[in-house]
């Protein structure tokens, strides 16, 4: 969670110093201040994890957007991938059925840690979570491919294939 952390406390000081607009990329986790000087909502991409570009994008204001994935940082060995989120009940890679999970709040060290969790957990798990809480957004996308948002990001995304390859169903 160190990165959404720091993005957080980034945002923050700069808040204190009176910036009203700015985009901080830590790698995965992004953190805006604001919207973009024009007033209009910050556009981020989120990465297609079974491909090389974004498969959507989303409409954020002053807020994080934290994707974790397997997608990124693995290694294949005997035909298996491995990947570095680890589900510490079996000490081994996650295998829950999702390839990324992105979630969307006000806090970034949160919104960090919940993106592991709730891979980890898998789908019907984190669809319970977020039913249960509902402060923040997820787009979770499993390994068919299906991407699943929240119901608050409905009219905040457009897929970059415009729906046409992948579907799309609301938790």
């Amino acid at each position: 969670v160190a990165k959404g952390y720091a993005g957080q406390f980034a945002a923050q000081m700069l808040r204190e110093h009176g910036v009203q607009s700015a985009l901080l990329n830590l790698g995965g986790n992004v953190q805006t201040v604001g919207t973009k000087p024009d007033g209009s909502p910050w556009k981020i991409g989120i990465k297609d994890p079974q491909g090389e570009d974004a498969m959507m994008v989303l409409s954020v204001e002053d807020q994080a957007v934290v994707t974790s994935g397997g997608y990124e940082r693995y290694f294949e060995q005997d035909g298996q991938t491995y990947w570095h989120i680890m589900d510490p009940s079996t000490g081994t890679p996650a295998q829950s059925g999702l390839i990324s999970v992105t979630i969307i709040g006000p806090c970034g060290l949160r919104c960090d840690g919940l993106s592991t969790a709730l891979f980890v957990m898998g789908r019907e798990k984190a669809a319970a979570h977020w039913a249960a809480h509902q402060d923040y957004e997820a787009v979770l996308v499993d390994e068919s491919g299906t991407i699943w948002l929240t119901p608050g990001l409905k009219d905040r995304f457009i897929p970059v294939d415009q729906g046409e390859t992948r579907e799309i169903r609301i938790l």
